[in-house]
């Protein structure tokens, strides 16, 4: 698909702010028609979606009365006009294409649809789906919070109108978070007393009645197991909300997006911390080291395990800064619990080098990270040369974070390659300074859209 670049003209965003707010109608009943007529629009839902600095709405979806056909047209981006209201100031957002689908998620343009998506740039700087406080992140109202308006009919190329202006704009009455959307969303209370919300993705292939419902652990010798993932978000995605953790930053959608759960379906497991106003933590303490915590976030893998068709000799654990610390801690209190780890941005006990040098492991970190120092004492750097003191080979490499995808990848291929000639199954990839997008301590963003660390990851069946 081509993306054309396009900004709201500023009459365009006049005659949308000024316009009077009418609520999408609810079509649950409505059946599609087909014919001639022109459309209307009965429904609009703004659509988020996950990347590798966290969530943006990039495109509203406008549910169409009837399906239209319109081949070989390409809509006039000019005739919509989109805005966001977020705490209370509304702005303009910037239409970049617009095209018919059968879905609200943005995809291929087809001929004919019920559908209208139009697109816009995931850089606005309205874009976002979280707001960071300073110490913690919150999600933004989307309900309600997007205008749409339709400025001109919409004709196809013979001058037939396809879609009539809507008159007064429209707000959105639903928000859709694809990949997010497949989490079941729920709460677990350990024998600490201490609750996690959290976060569950049960593989495609091993749903029940609905998306939020796993299977439970089968019977017999043919029952299928399926990977788990264990992520831990980091300090700013602690709360009660039970989904900020799963929007900030691909920490989850890494291992729930299609593509992945295609060639590795698996279970993940994303657990919420509580909040500081909930749990305090000592300076430079990890909540995840937090015992009441960490026991109530341990009975849950265990409880999810036991419960769904998990293979046991298959259990991931992943984390980032402050999950990075936590996997670290968790690590050699249950080494025989992961098959592998792949901890980004941390620190961690060089003492607990004996132990976690049988642990398959995966460190990434950024050299100018100033949130969580490289060359601090007990850095997850300098764990590796507590681990190489104990005999067991590391193997190293450094490279710029902000290489394209292909460059990225075959890096990780080539460490991963030089990795197995060398008998080591620990490696560490130092992302070289200056090059981290956005922040130096973001190393999680050249991680987890790497697919190669990924697969390493899966790769692992625990006592192979």
């Amino acid at each position: 698909m081509t993306v054309r670049a396009h900004l709201v003209p500023a009459a365009a965003a006049a005659v949308l702010l000024a316009a009077v707010l009418v609520q999408a109608p609810a079509t649950a009943a409505q059946a599609p028609q087909h014919g001639r007529g022109a459309a209307s629009v009965v429904g609009v839902d703004v659509v988020a979606e996950v990347g590798p600095l966290g969530a943006a709405v990039t495109a509203v979806a406008l549910e169409l009365d009837r399906v239209v056909s319109a081949p070989y047209t390409d809509l006039d981006e000019a005739a919509f006009a989109v805005g966001a209201t977020l705490d209370d100031v509304t702005a303009p957002r910037t239409v970049t294409d617009v095209y018919l689908s059968d879905s609200a998620e943005p995809g291929e343009p087809r001929a004919r649809g019920r559908v209208v998506v139009v697109e816009l740039a995931a850089d606005d700087p309205n874009a976002g789906v979280l707001w960071y406080d300073g110490t913690l992140n919150h999600r933004y109202a989307l309900e309600g919070a997007y205008l749409v308006e339709v400025l001109d009919d919409v004709v196809d190329r013979r001058g037939r109108v396809l879609l009539r202006e809507t008159g007064d704009a429209l707000a959105n009455d639903d928000v859709v978070i694809p990949v997010v959307d497949d989490f079941a969303v729920r709460a677990s209370t350990g024998s600490s007393g201490v609750l996690l919300r959290y976060g569950l993705y049960s593989p495609a292939r091993d749903r029940s009645a609905g998306p939020h419902y796993g299977h439970r652990r089968g019977e017999g010798p043919d029952a299928t197991l399926y990977p788990l993932v264990v992520a831990l978000h980091g300090s700013g995605e602690r709360g009660t909300d039970g989904t900020t953790q799963l929007l900030a930053n691909e920490l989850g959608v890494a291992f729930a997006k299609p593509s992945r759960q295609a060639s590795d379906p698996s279970f993940v497991l994303v657990p919420q911390a509580p909040p500081p106003s909930v749990q305090p933590v000592e300076p430079g303490q990890s909540v995840w080291e937090v015992p009441g915590v960490q026991s109530a976030l341990l009975e849950l893998v265990d409880r999810t395990i036991a419960t769904y068709p998990v293979d046991p000799d298959r259990v991931y654990l992943t984390g980032l800064s402050m999950g990075s610390m936590g996997t670290f801690d968790i690590l050699p209190k249950r080494p025989d619990l992961f098959a592998a780890a792949l901890p980004v941005t941390g620190y961690a006990d060089l003492a607990s080098a004996p132990v976690l040098k049988d642990i398959p492991i995966w460190a990434t970190h950024s050299v100018d990270d100033a949130t969580v120092l490289f060359d601090r004492a007990d850095s997850d750097w300098n764990l590796m040369a507590a681990i190489e003191a104990t005999g067991t080979p590391v193997t190293r490499d450094e490279w710029a974070a902000n290489l394209p995808d292909e460059e990225n990848e075959a890096n990780a291929r080539a460490q991963w390659a030089r990795a197995e000639a060398e008998g080591s199954h620990t490696l560490f990839t130092a992302w070289t300074a200056g090059t981290t997008p956005v922040n130096p301590h973001f190393a999680w963003v050249p991680t987890y859209s790497n697919d190669v660390m990924v697969d390493w990851l899966y790769s692992h069946v625990r006592g192979e």
